[in-house]
């Protein structure tokens, strides 16, 4: 599939045809030399890329960094996606005014930096190129023509036409009691207007997300029960997560200055380099609260007369968490730190002398949140019980994001959006 989708878009084939047989790959950096892709709405790098359909004229920034100093040019398009992230069977007239593709034309190069990169600026939807409908849609940046060779990076983002309000609950006992204190329950419910409930529970997909994950996401959730003026998710194994623990953080906007679990800052002649402390695991520990930012992180330089995208510099970020003996999954540091991807960029590696998981990774300035995570080898399911123990009061955010297919127009509307804090 994927060799035939690239085949079509070498001989440049109009979008419509493009988006029909695009495989949804996910968040994902096709090139080594991008680096810290934002994607935020409304000017804050903390909010998820979700806009109204109602009001969406550059409301959606993106900032993305190419290492070098060339300046490529590159261009950006969209397209409109089902609830679970496939290509949505409409045309793209349907679903998207104006041009097919425009140019990022915002750039500017590093300025006194040991790592040289060129920064790229977006704000969008522009009047030239809009959502016409609500729903997910992926975004896709990429160089002079949509081959394969030119494609640098994927993002999601939501247009929401707000037909329902949905809310949660977090129930102090979940149905289950042996995970009373290990996990936690969500009751859900969503109120709809002018939405007929004849067809709710085949039209219906909820998802949820904790935190920012996607990994451990649920697609697809159907109603448990339907009233006659809402509907309700609730008593569902599904809406059941590991409560796992608040995340680790650190601080690298100062280079000058070794602020707290930092161990070591020092400069080479190609680049800073920066040991975060020792970690352990924290399983077999209390549960300690603390003040986290649910795994996100905040590019930022700290010094006020410099401009963050351009003058933050990267620097060599040492990670190590000691363990006695390599385990059979793999090891993964996670969070936005890595775009919640799982992949060689965040992978640890087994060091037999110093008796523990190393790690480094390429970062810019800022503040990070990340958190130790395993995988299965076999299965690919990540958990965090074995690395950061599993706590019903981890204060973790869930997003829900309600869907209704349309019948009529043939694609699923996202009516109703909600974030909920666990405690």
């Amino acid at each position: 599939m994927k060799k035939v989708l690239f085949t079509l878009l070498a001989f440049c084939l109009p979008l419509s045809i493009f988006a029909q047989d695009l495989p949804y790959y996910g968040d994902l950096n096709y090139k080594p030399e991008v680096q810290t892709v934002l994607l935020y709405a409304d000017g804050n790098q903390l909010n998820d890329p979700i806009i109204p359909l109602d009001d969406m004229v550059e409301r959606l920034t993106l900032s993305f960094d190419i290492l070098g100093g060339n300046g490529d040019v590159l261009n950006y398009t969209f397209i409109h996606c089902t609830h679970d992230w496939q290509p949505t069977d409409i045309q793209r007239i349907q679903y998207a005014s104006g041009f097919d593709s425009d140019r990022i034309d915002d750039y500017a190069f590093s300025v006194n930096t040991l790592i040289d990169y060129v920064n790229y600026q977006l704000v969008f939807p522009k009047e030239d190129m809009q959502p016409l409908i609500s729903g997910n849609y992926l975004l896709i940046v990429f160089g002079d023509d949509m081959s394969e060779e030119n494609i640098y990076f994927t993002r999601r983002f939501m247009v929401i036409d707000e037909k329902a309000h949905i809310g949660a609950s977090v129930p102090r006992y979940p149905d289950d009691l042996s995970l009373t204190d290990t996990h936690q329950q969500l009751d859900i419910r969503a109120v709809m207007s002018n939405i007929p409930t004849g067809n709710v529970q085949q039209y219906s997909n909820l998802t949820i997300r904790q935190n920012g994950r996607w990994d451990n996401a649920v697609e697809g959730l159907k109603p448990s029960y339907v009233y006659p003026d809402y509907i309700s998710f609730e008593h569902n194994p599904l809406t059941v997560f590991d409560g796992s623990n608040q995340y680790r953080r650190f601080d690298i906007s100062n280079f000058r200055f070794q602020s707290e679990n930092l161990a070591h800052i020092y400069q080479t002649d190609e680049s800073y380099v920066i040991d975060i402390l020792t970690c352990e695991s924290r399983a077999r520990k209390p549960y300690s609260t603390y003040e986290d930012v649910h795994g996100k992180k905040f590019i930022r330089v700290e010094n006020e007369n410099l401009d963050t995208s351009t003058e933050a510099d990267y620097a060599w970020v040492n990670f190590f968490l000691r363990w006695d003996s390599p385990l059979t999954e793999d090891v993964y540091i996670m969070g936005a730190i890595n775009d919640w991807i799982f992949n060689d960029n965040n992978r640890m590696t087994y060091d037999y002398k110093l008796r523990g998981y190393t790690c480094s990774m390429l970062l810019k300035q800022g503040f990070y949140n990340f958190m130790f995570a395993t995988a299965d080898r076999k299965t690919g399911i990540v958990s965090t019980d074995l690395t950061a123990g599993s706590f019903w009061e981890t204060n973790n955010v869930y997003s829900l994001y309600f869907y209704y297919f349309n019948p009529t127009k043939g694609y699923d509307e996202l009516i109703g959006y909600s974030v909920v804090n666990s405690h």
